[in-house]
Protein backbone atom coordinates (compact mmCIF):
# COMPACT_ATOMS: atom_id res chain seq x y z
CA UNK A 1 0.00 0.00 0.00
CA UNK A 2 1.36 3.63 -0.65
CA UNK A 3 0.11 6.56 1.11
CA UNK A 4 -1.43 8.91 -1.73
CA UNK A 5 -3.06 12.53 -2.66
CA UNK A 6 -4.05 14.69 0.53
CA UNK A 7 -3.89 13.35 4.02
CA UNK A 8 -6.54 13.16 6.15
CA UNK A 9 -6.71 15.62 8.93
CA UNK A 10 -7.92 14.45 12.66
CA UNK A 11 -8.81 16.70 16.10
CA UNK A 12 -8.67 15.44 19.88
CA UNK A 13 -11.12 17.27 20.98
CA UNK A 14 -10.15 16.29 25.26
CA UNK A 15 -6.10 17.50 24.31
CA UNK A 16 -7.20 19.96 21.73
CA UNK A 17 -4.75 18.66 19.12
CA UNK A 18 -4.82 18.36 15.29
CA UNK A 19 -3.14 15.57 13.30
CA UNK A 20 -2.84 14.14 10.08
CA UNK A 21 -3.25 10.43 9.07
CA UNK A 22 -2.34 9.12 5.60
CA UNK A 23 -4.34 7.46 2.76
CA UNK A 24 -3.72 4.61 1.17
CA UNK A 25 -4.33 3.34 -2.31
CA UNK A 26 -2.90 -0.06 -4.18
CA UNK A 27 -3.55 1.67 -7.62
CA UNK A 28 -0.83 3.30 -7.69
CA UNK A 29 1.88 0.94 -6.57
CA UNK A 30 5.00 0.37 -8.99
CA UNK A 31 4.28 -3.62 -8.79
CA UNK A 32 0.40 -3.19 -10.07
CA UNK A 33 1.22 -3.02 -13.56
CA UNK A 34 2.58 -6.64 -12.99
CA UNK A 35 -0.44 -7.99 -11.44
CA UNK A 36 -3.47 -9.78 -12.82
CA UNK A 37 -6.80 -8.02 -13.01
CA UNK A 38 -7.32 -10.59 -10.12
CA UNK A 39 -4.48 -9.72 -7.94
CA UNK A 40 -5.62 -5.75 -8.31
CA UNK A 41 -9.32 -6.07 -6.96
CA UNK A 42 -7.80 -8.70 -4.45
CA UNK A 43 -5.60 -5.99 -3.47
CA UNK A 44 -8.13 -3.02 -3.67
CA UNK A 45 -10.49 -4.88 -1.59
CA UNK A 46 -7.46 -5.26 1.45
CA UNK A 47 -6.86 -1.55 1.01
CA UNK A 48 -10.71 -0.71 1.61
CA UNK A 49 -11.18 -3.25 4.04
CA UNK A 50 -7.69 -2.16 5.87
CA UNK A 51 -9.45 1.77 5.74
CA UNK A 52 -12.93 0.48 6.93
CA UNK A 53 -11.36 -1.09 10.11
CA UNK A 54 -8.98 1.50 11.05
CA UNK A 55 -9.70 3.59 13.98
CA UNK A 56 -7.45 7.23 14.30
CA UNK A 57 -6.63 7.82 17.87
CA UNK A 58 -4.79 11.08 19.52
CA UNK A 59 -1.07 10.51 19.76
CA UNK A 60 -1.13 12.03 23.32
CA UNK A 61 -3.93 10.92 24.90
CA UNK A 62 -5.25 7.72 23.13
CA UNK A 63 -8.68 9.06 22.88
CA UNK A 64 -10.94 9.04 19.65
CA UNK A 65 -10.11 11.46 16.87
CA UNK A 66 -12.42 13.20 14.80
CA UNK A 67 -12.10 13.57 11.06
CA UNK A 68 -12.09 17.43 10.22
CA UNK A 69 -12.23 17.56 6.65
CA UNK A 70 -9.56 19.15 4.59
CA UNK A 71 -9.79 22.37 5.32
CA UNK A 72 -10.02 22.53 8.70
CA UNK A 73 -7.85 25.17 10.95
CA UNK A 74 -7.17 24.19 14.41
CA UNK A 75 -7.46 27.39 17.03
CA UNK A 76 -4.97 28.55 19.30
CA UNK A 77 -4.78 25.13 21.92
CA UNK A 78 -5.89 28.19 24.85
CA UNK A 79 -8.43 28.78 22.53
CA UNK A 80 -11.58 26.90 24.85
CA UNK A 81 -14.42 28.41 23.01
CA UNK A 82 -13.58 27.80 19.45
CA UNK A 83 -12.46 24.27 20.10
CA UNK A 84 -16.37 23.54 21.40
CA UNK A 85 -17.70 25.52 18.36
CA UNK A 86 -15.63 23.02 16.26
CA UNK A 87 -16.71 20.08 17.93
CA UNK A 88 -20.44 21.29 17.91
CA UNK A 89 -19.74 21.42 14.09
CA UNK A 90 -18.16 18.33 14.13
CA UNK A 91 -20.94 16.68 16.30
CA UNK A 92 -23.97 17.68 13.89
CA UNK A 93 -22.02 15.87 10.92
CA UNK A 94 -20.50 18.69 8.98
CA UNK A 95 -16.69 18.65 7.87
CA UNK A 96 -15.00 21.43 7.31
CA UNK A 97 -14.84 21.16 3.48
CA UNK A 98 -14.91 24.55 1.14
CA UNK A 99 -18.36 24.49 -0.77
CA UNK A 100 -20.32 22.59 1.13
Amino acid sequence: MKAIARPLQYACFQCRKCFKRPRFSCALTPTSRFMTTEQQVARGKEVEDFEASRTCTCPDCGGPAHYMGIDFKAPRKTDTRAWRDAEAFIASGKLFIRGR
